[in-house]
């Protein structure tokens, strides 16, 4: 395929020290010149025949050319004509037999063999060879890490979460339904769950069904959390998109839409329905109402997706006992063979809550009395047998025996529920309240009035809403508090975006404090870059005033005071707006400040909620349903509020239901399946993995190396924090990387504080790229390097070949889990035999030294690599075998333990296992057609 110079008009060659100009055609040749014409670049260069860094590119029989017009031929027979080859083969895309003379060949080949490439003096500098290795070794690690989509999520390390991402994430087509209470995470879980998925090749496909409220909430925090851009499809996109032919939702990847959009448009929901689907994410799935014979269209419009679409998560945080019949409707979307009988199920359920009053016993750590009817109600659950001769004063037995009831529960598998009754990491709440005397101006204009939402938002009186904040004392109020809590952020929430804006510019007028509002008339970009305003340490706004909407789904952690400027009228809405600052992971007990006007609506609103349901203090699950309960009595109270009798017997009323509600939800508590969904005992290895990999500095060291070498400025910043900036010697284009640079920290703290900071992982999209493009490009692949090492006499050298064990199989069978591209580095003395030499610092060579060096050893660094590549061909032979052994280890006990499983719970499907059965047997012919091939070569010559 290489040749020396021997120059004819017509021939094809390659620049020695310019490969990037692909190939040349020799225009004009005589004694003194050659002239080449390189078409990929449209320019020409002249050389002198004796001494030009030039190298003639032929083909073979049975290798593959690609013409200037993109068909590719299979050379069977070669001729030479007054030296013009010409190639005689078959097209591969339609069989022709056809003549392609080497003028016509593609002129933007590129010599890709290592060894062909160091032959023919395209070499590289030393640190390429480095920085490739480095990329395919760190690729490898990541690929079978027990941390891969996890490390790169912008979260927190939270254990019930990770322990439910972990064990839906790495199902084939999982089916389950997410009911953590609110704020512990279920958005997080369901991301977490995604990006696993995705990353693993799982799925590929993804469709997320959300209120058309929370769509843009969804878009962001799929981004943010885990860096995947999902495309909203609505009526407008889909109608832009029906010029083009076919199905618009077949398009993208990644599709997010409401459920509103798919129940109002038959025809879309046709061709949804018709897109295939890997997996399908439904939030609020509680608005999927169900009784028998009359379920709702949407409950109906998501049973049909769920049909078609094999991995199903439903997102609620309604606790089933106020709605059982629809909470069996949910799990009957997620397996209708399963969950057929409303009435069976019921019966079902009875049986765990007896078992989990059974075991309440083999939760306490210091002594066990299990009594004779626990035992018995065990027996009844699990046999005989699981229980018999079993010593439970021994902790290690009483774990053993819960993890066994745990696998055999009913709902276990395809249900997890968290409550914070079972959670840590919650701060406490305070209630501080301020009473201020109402204005006249409002007085006047209520004496009449019966609208609740103006008797609680007197400024949104239409006479009011110009004047309202310079009569209105909440306003000094807010102000003269604010001064109080000078260096503290403060997050403010009013019902309407209109009450936000008017209190904002009041605040402009009226103090120097930085402030930032915040609503849904914003645009993403906006709101973002608000949210960055408050999140700001320094120079940043002290208060962000948000209305009802636009604050929901944003992190404000790092704040622990809000102010509740009014009060929403249900229950769900204050704690939504508690709920921005009561997260697990906030560091500070959560500070509520609400100003009231005393004898008012307000007033009564605020005892309600702080006397009768103690809603600021504490969570209320319940409270909607006392709201449905008491809501006459309520809003008679806001509209009469000197009645004290009446407010009295609201409150008191209101108390009796929530005890009874509370109660009720206490007792149909499955303390056996929040067990399960806490991952107690189960998550403690991944966490330290997590943790160990967050810790480690390979990877900053490690990208400040690649980014060096690739053209990419990383400059030092603050707050952990570094500016990546484009260079002119960038060696290529990073998607993500604008011209006004990019700021990102390698720390997870920093990445939850700083939202608008890119969070640098393992996963991350653009650490994978980089990686990518040293990989698939021909730099690193053939490289010369001058070691120093007054040990050994000038001359020495040695052959350091990569090789890369790899094979071919389809995504969702996860052929990366036991065998992605297995790098395997054989170095050989001169002898060609194998040595244990490691090259740190290496000079480069200068082209015409190449050139001498590749032709003294040309016979030597032949043989070297036919001897190097015998050694690989048996280290990969073992691997191979090792891959083979484990995968078929792994998941011959999944499919073991599944098939045990299935005997005794029926949340078991047959696809599940007919799966891991398909895997093993593909798996096993994909592992055993690996090939190991040569991916780099460098040659290091000794010289002192």
């Amino acid at each position: 395929m290489i040749q020396t110079h021997n120059f004819a008009l017509g021939q094809r060659w390659l620049s020695n020290t310019e490969s990037e100009l692909g190939l040349g055609t020799i225009i004009a040749v005589n004694n003194r010149t050659v002239e080449i014409l390189f078409p990929a670049i449209g320019e020409t260069r002249t050389y002198a025949p004796a001494s030009a860094p030039l190298t003639r590119i032929t083909f073979e029989i049975g290798d593959k050319v690609t013409s200037h017009e993109n068909w590719q031929l299979t050379v069977e027979k070669i001729t030479d004509s007054a030296g013009m080859l010409t190639y005689h083969g078959k097209r591969i895309d339609n069989g022709q037999l056809i003549d392609l003379k080497e003028t016509f060949v593609d002129h933007h080949f590129q010599l890709n063999q290592p060894q062909k490439r160091l032959l023919a003096g395209q070499v590289d500098e030393p640190k390429w060879f480095d920085i490739r290795e480095k990329c395919i070794r760190h690729q490898f690690q990541h690929a079978t890490s027990d941390v891969l989509g996890f490390v790169g999520a912008r979260v927190d390390i939270i254990p019930h979460q990770l322990h439910i991402a972990s064990e839906v994430g790495r199902r084939h087509a999982p089916r389950v339904l997410l009911a953590d209470e609110v704020g512990l995470g279920k958005t997080i879980e369901a991301a977490l769950i995604i990006h696993q998925q995705l990353l693993t090749g799982r799925a590929q496909r993804v469709l997320i069904v959300v209120p058309n409220s929370l769509v843009h909430q969804w878009l962001v925090e799929m981004l943010r959390r885990v860096n995947l851009a999902f495309s909203i499809f609505d009526e407008e996109r889909c109608q832009a998109m029906a010029e083009e032919a076919g199905n618009p939702f077949e398009a993208e990847q990644l599709v997010l839409c409401s459920l509103d959009f798919l129940t109002h448009n038959s025809r879309y929901f046709q061709q949804v329905c018709e897109a295939p689907w890997d997996l399908m994410v439904v939030d609020e799935a509680h608005h999927l109402v169900w009784s028998e014979g009359q379920p709702s269209q949407e409950y109906e419009v998501i049973e049909q997706l769920a049909k078609v679409t094999k991995g199903v998560l439903l997102l609620t945080a309604t606790p089933d006992q106020l709605g059982h019949e629809s909470h069996f409707a949910r799990l009957r979307i997620l397996d209708p063979a399963r969950f057929h009988s409303y009435p069976e199920f019921i019966h079902e359920e009875q049986q765990y809550s007896n078992l989990a009053n059974a075991i309440e016993p083999l939760l306490n750590h210091e002594k066990v009395d299990v009594d004779e009817k626990a035992i018995e109600a065990i027996q009844a659950f699990a046999g005989e047998d699981l229980i018999s001769d079993m010593d439970l004063a021994s902790e290690q037995n009483r774990n053993k025996l819960i993890h066994q009831l745990l696998d055999r529960h009913g709902t276990g598998r395809v249900l997890f529920r968290n409550s914070r009754s079972g959670v840590s990491g919650f701060p406490a709440r305070e209630l501080l309240s301020y009473p201020l005397q109402m204005p006249e101006e409002y007085e006047e204009f209520l004496e009449t009035e019966l609208e609740p939402s103006r008797l609680l938002s007197p400024e949104r009186i239409p006479e009011m809403v110009d004047i309202w904040t310079d009569i209105d004392p909440r306003v000094d109020w807010f102000i003269d508090h604010l001064q109080q809590l000078r260096g503290e952020k403060v997050l403010t929430i009013c019902a309407k975006a209109s009450t936000a804006l008017m209190l904002s510019e009041a605040l402009r007028r009226k103090s120097g404090i930085r402030a930032g509002v915040f609503h849904e008339g914003l645009s993403i970009v906006e709101r973002d870059r608000i949210a960055n305003y408050f999140a700001q340490s320094e120079e940043g706004a002290q208060v962000l005033i948000c209305s009802e909407i636009g604050s929901e789904g944003r992190n404000f952690q790092f704040a622990h005071h809000l102010v509740l400027f009014d009060l929403p009228q249900v229950p769900d809405l204050l704690e939504q707006r508690i709920g921005r600052l009561d997260r697990i992971g906030q560091k500070h007990d959560v500070k509520i400040h609400a100003p009231f006007f005393v004898n008012s609506a307000q007033h009564v609103m605020l005892d309600w909620y702080h006397d009768g349901l103690n809603a600021f203090e504490l969570t209320c699950p319940a409270g909607t349903s006392v709201y449905e309960e008491v809501e006459e009595m309520l809003l008679n109270s806001i509209q009469n509020p000197h009645d004290e009798i009446a407010k009295r017997k609201l409150i008191d009323d209101t108390q009796a239901i929530y005890a009874q509600l509370k109660s009720k939800l206490e007792q149909g508590r499955d303390k056996l399946l929040e067990i399960n969904s806490s991952g107690k005992g189960k998550i403690h290895q991944l966490i330290e993995n997590i943790d160990n990999s967050d810790n480690s500095p390979k990877l900053e060291r490690f990208m400040t190396q690649l980014f060096d070498t690739i053209g990419v400025l990383q400059e030092e910043k603050d707050d952990n924090c570094y500016l990546l900036k484009q260079t002119e010697s960038m060696h290529t284009q990073l998607p993500g990387l604008e011209e006004e640079g990019m700021t990102i920290t390698y720390e997870r703290q920093t990445a939850t504080q700083l939202e608008h900071v890119h969070f640098f992982s393992w996963d991350h999209p653009m650490v994978q790229h980089a990686m990518d493009t040293v990989t698939t490009d021909v730099h690193g692949k053939s490289v010369i390097g001058m070691n120093r090492d007054k040990s050994l006499p000038p001359g020495y050298f040695w052959l350091e070949c990569l090789f890369v064990l790899s094979t071919k199989a389809e995504k969702h069978l996860q052929i990366n889990r036991y065998m992605p591209a297995t790098p395997i580095k054989v170095t050989v003395d001169p002898k060609g035999q194998q040595v244990d030499k490691v090259f740190n610092m290496l000079d480069a060579v200068n082209p015409k030294m190449s050139s001498q060096l590749i032709s003294a050893l040309q016979s030597k660094i032949e043989s070297g690599i036919e001897q190097a590549s015998d050694i690989a061909a048996k280290l990969a032979n073992q691997i191979k075998t090792q891959c083979i052994e484990a995968m078929q280890s792994n998941l011959q006990d999944e499919l073991s333990r599944l098939h045990e499983l299935s005997l005794v719970n029926k949340s078991i499907r047959q696809e599940e296992l007919d799966f891991i059965r398909n895997q093993l047997e593909a798996l096993g012919n994909a592992l055993a057609r690996a090939e190991v091939h040569l991916e780099a070569v460098r040659l290091v010559v000794n010289n002192h």
